[in-house]
């Protein structure tokens, strides 16, 4: 039964408007009949429509999901082909209503003629996207093939290409044909997908399947399966760190909702190039610790340390903060143990009656996601800090793979040529110096993303504070240990510290400085400042002879300052021997007693009620003091007592040793040091020291 369209129909196919239907239809008499729906008019059948109208409407019906032509093709449909087939089915229906139009425009006659200039205009690139899909490699009489199928089978479906189909069937993995490749391939091993596969061809074996796909079909099947499981592929293959940053939902900040110091970040990274520690003389890759600000993308502050610790840490805030002119409102750390130190959130410090550097400052804490390395913004900055490391002559490459020739094995040449061209480690002071001119050129130069082609330094300078409080800031951040004075003042790092102010004094004090200048250094007891003590130089052993003006400004500065001090003690001396012995004069006096006089004995006076009512409260309150007291020193008043190991060994003999109940904040203390690093070099023996005071109180 032949299938009849309406012109509105025809209209939809061919793209085009009402009247050109009309006109083409009257003119090249188009078989019609009637319409007997509302709005009259004609219908035409589909038989007798011109070829390339025929397959406008066949590829129109192709692509809707209702097609209203019945047609006797069987196969698969439009929709189940995949995307390439799909596009050359359509691109070759497209360019047979091409070639249909384009013959019956030509004259009577010519059609070979039409046909050949057909082609030629094809592969001139008259239809230059069909050609990008179907290539060059098309002649008149493969669309004349296409113009039968089509003819035949009324399906834009049958110019789809074939090929492949005959093994469909034959190269068809089952459910156990997948699940035993997946086995093999996500291994947590990460095995190579040719290693995998061979694997998987032993394992199908190996349980007798009938039918083994091929190396090149399993491929092929995981290639697709990894388009739509390709989380699950790299969490099981490359784990939770390389899922997060390969295949996780990416959360995007919105940085113009931040000010500048709002966020301030921290993180550490080892320089990729070597710098000769200062305390050991050798060379190693320093840690460098920096504070950047999350808005303006600029390093505020660093510290160059052998590894990274608190102290480090607390430097680098204090001169980012001090840059920045104010406080941050959060403090953005890593997840490292050096920035979760208790020295930082306050955490179980009630011993030491230290609150938490950040609390004290009023600063919030946010701690990154461990192994999440893009939620911290400085991460880029060290991706980029890399460009400086690379021209320094000590660089020893950011992996294992990028090391220069020279410390391969067998490179003597350019060991020679490094060695030739003065190639060394920095020193702590060039290292510094390099870090901070790259920054200058780094926070000058425009960057793109939220800084929109602006420089760092130039969003930075116009959100900078006022300034902050630096005296408070040393007393927070400075590092901090116990010394105790003596004649020579304060030994620090081989190093003397003395001001006038630590003369006569030989109690412990608690010292303070900064690793970055350490001219001076800040001394405190019981948190009351006492003093800054210079550095003292040391004397030249013969300067008025042998030294210059210097040696001999220093030596007579030395001497003036030591004579002052005997002059003070000698005064302070003779007014104690003199008073001494006006007393001893007195009480000569007092003992002389003529021989015939008697002393006269006094009676005491009775006491009042009053008098014994007061001695008897006064008797209780020391009973209730001595009883409240603790029956050993605390640790605090102790001199000896310089460390915290000190002071763990000290209460460890109470508690153990003499079986003496310490105080609750004691007991606490050492529960929390017997929870650090330091307490696991000595828990053996502590152990054992234990065991060994038990069985002797057991044995009394």
């Amino acid at each position: 039964m032949c299938k009849y369209y309406s012109t509105a129909e025809i209209r939809k196919a061919l793209e085009c408007g009402k009247d050109t239907v009309l006109r083409r239809a009257d003119r090249e008499k188009w078989p019609s009949r009637p319409r007997q729906a509302k709005g009259g008019g004609n219908e035409y059948a589909f038989d007798g429509l011109p070829e390339a109208v025929q397959t406008a409407i066949m590829k129109a019906e192709a692509e809707s999901t209702d097609s209203n032509l019945p047609t006797p093709h069987q196969g698969p449909s439009l929709e189940s082909l995949n995307d390439k087939k799909r596009t050359v089915a359509l691109a070759r229906a497209d360019l047979l209503q091409l070639y249909s139009d384009w013959l019956s425009r030509s004259k009577h006659g010519k059609k070979a003629e039409a046909r050949e200039n057909f082609i030629t205009a094809y592969k001139g690139g008259a239809w230059s996207r069909i050609l990008e899909i179907l290539g060059p490699n098309v002649s008149w009489k493969t669309i004349e093939r296409w113009k039968v199928q089509l003819r035949k089978e009324k399906s834009v479906v049958v110019l789809a290409d074939g090929r492949g189909g005959a093994n469909t069937d034959r190269a068809k993995m089952t459910e156990k044909h997948l699940e035993v490749v997946l086995r093999a391939v996500l291994n947590p091993n990460k095995p190579t997908i040719s290693s995998a596969l061979k694997m998987a061809r032993i394992t199908m074996e190996a349980v007798g399947m009938d039918f083994i796909p091929s190396d090149k079909t399993m491929r092929r099947w995981l290639e697709k399966w990894k388009e739509t499981n390709f989380g699950s592929w790299v969490f099981t293959r490359e784990g939770k760190k390389a899922w997060n940053d390969k295949a996780a939902f990416f959360i995007e900040r919105d940085y113009s909702l931040i000010e500048v110091g709002d966020i301030m970040v921290a993180d550490g990274h080892v320089l990729n190039f070597e710098t000769l520690n200062p305390w050991t003389g050798k060379a190693q890759r320093m840690e460098l610790i920096m504070w950047y600000d999350m808005a303006s993308n600029c390093p505020l502050g660093w510290e160059i340390m052998p590894t990274e610790n608190k102290l480090s840490i607390a430097a680098a805030f204090r001169r980012a903060c001090i840059f920045l002119g104010k406080y941050p409102r959060i403090a953005y750390l890593d997840n490292g143990r050096a920035f979760r130190s208790k020295y930082f959130n306050g955490t179980k410090f009630e011993q030491t009656g230290i609150g938490g550097l950040f609390q004290e400052l009023g600063v919030q804490t946010i701690f990154a996601w461990p192994y999440h390395g893009q939620s911290k913004t400085v991460e880029r900055f060290f991706g980029t800090l890399h460009q400086l490391e690379q021209w320094v002559p000590s660089y020893v490459g950011n992996c294992i793979d990028n090391k220069p020739p020279r410390l391969h094995r067998g490179e003597a040449m350019h060991r020679k040529a490094y060695e030739g061209t003065g190639g060394r480690p920095l020193t702590m002071e060039e290292t510094h110096v390099a870090v901070a001119r790259w920054i200058d050129t780094y926070i000058n130069k425009p960057q793109r993303g939220h800084l929109n082609g602006r420089c760092p330094a130039e969003v930075f300078l116009a959100g900078r504070g006022p300034g902050v409080d630096e005296d408070q800031l040393r007393h927070l951040m400075m590092v901090k240990e116990y010394r105790r004075i003596t004649r020579e003042g304060i030994k620090l790092f081989g190093e003397r510290y003395y001001a006038p102010e630590l003369y006569s004094r030989t109690h412990s004090v608690q010292v303070r400085y900064d690793m970055h200048d350490m001219s001076c250094i800040h001394i405190y007891r019981d948190g009351e400042f006492i003093c800054t003590a210079p550095k003292v130089a040391k004397v030249h052993p013969a300067a008025n002879l042998l030294g210059d003006e210097i040696h001999q400004a220093e030596f007579k500065k030395q001497v003036t300052f030591r004579k002052a001090q005997e002059k003070d003690a000698a005064g302070y001396v003779k007014g104690v021997l003199d008073s001494a012995l006006e007393d001893q004069q007195q009480r000569m006096k007092e003992l002389e007693v003529k021989k015939d006089e008697k002393p006269e004995s006094k009676q005491p006076k009775p006491l009042t009620q009053a008098k014994i009512t007061s001695i008897e409260a006064a008797k209780v309150k020391a009973m209730d003091a001595r009883k409240d007291s603790p029956a050993y020193t605390p640790a605090a008043e102790n001199p000896d007592i310089l460390s915290e190991l000190d002071k763990y060994e000290y209460l460890f003999t109470l508690a153990y040793r003499d079986g003496i109940t310490l105080r609750e904040a004691d007991q606490e203390w050492m529960e929390y040091f017997e929870t650090t690093d330091e307490y696991d070099n000595i828990k053996a023996r502590c152990e054992q020291r234990k065991r060994f005071y038990a069985r002797k109180q057991a044995s009394n």
